[in-house]
């Protein structure tokens, strides 16, 4: 065989390969499940941690601290592979559970069905809790456990979270040993 024939004949082969793993095979290798989180996910996170620190007339919510940015690049980049997993999959459950409840995605719901949402799956989470002691092999975190970790750490880490919603002094400051304290105040962000 010559050479330019076998060039051609390779060429032809993977190009047939190429197009039927693009064309016709994805439907055989698609999973129902997420595997990672898309530029629309991160409307969801914003929803999600709106929902858990709602926006007040005195500072931004969860959603102003852009919330779902932050949720995405600590799953991306931070989370184990097994807290990614449980993420990802508590991602579609709390889907499946607006949908069993309210008969609509989590998106369409109005506030007061997502706090009711969101009573259930915080009642979920106790239980699994619970159980979870019992079995001292069982190290993982229920998913609600894990947006809610998520949305307080991003959020009190945020400009909005540490300026508006606690005091906040910028480091390096004077030290204060004693600081008074008046009932009411708000957290320091900073210590």
């Amino acid at each position: 065989m010559k050479r330019r024939d076998a060039i051609k004949k390779i060429t032809i082969f993977t190009g047939g390969v190429i197009f039927l793993s693009a064309g016709i095979m994805p439907s055989c290798t698609k999973s129902a499940s997420r595997d990672q989180l898309s530029e629309e996910d991160i409307v969801l996170l914003d929803q999600i941690g709106e929902t858990i620190i709602p926006e007040t007339d005195k500072c931004g919510g969860a959603k102003a601290a852009k919330i779902g940015i932050y949720m995405r690049l600590m799953v991306d980049e931070c989370l184990t592979k097994e807290d990614r997993r449980i993420f990802l999959e508590g991602l579609t459950l709390m889907e499946n559970s607006a949908m069993e409840q309210f008969k609509d995605n989590f998106l369409k719901l109005n506030p007061a069905q997502k706090k009711k949402l969101f009573l259930n799956l915080q009642t979920q989470a106790e239980t699994y809790n619970k159980n979870k002691g019992n079995n001292l092999a069982s190290n993982s975190i229920h998913y609600f456990d894990l947006f809610k970790k998520l949305t307080v750490d991003g959020y009190f880490t945020s400009e909005i979270g540490a300026t508006k919603a606690r005091r906040y002094q910028a480091v390096p400051g004077k030290y204060k040993g004693c600081i008074s304290y008046k009932k009411g105040d708000k957290a320091w962000a900073t210590s």
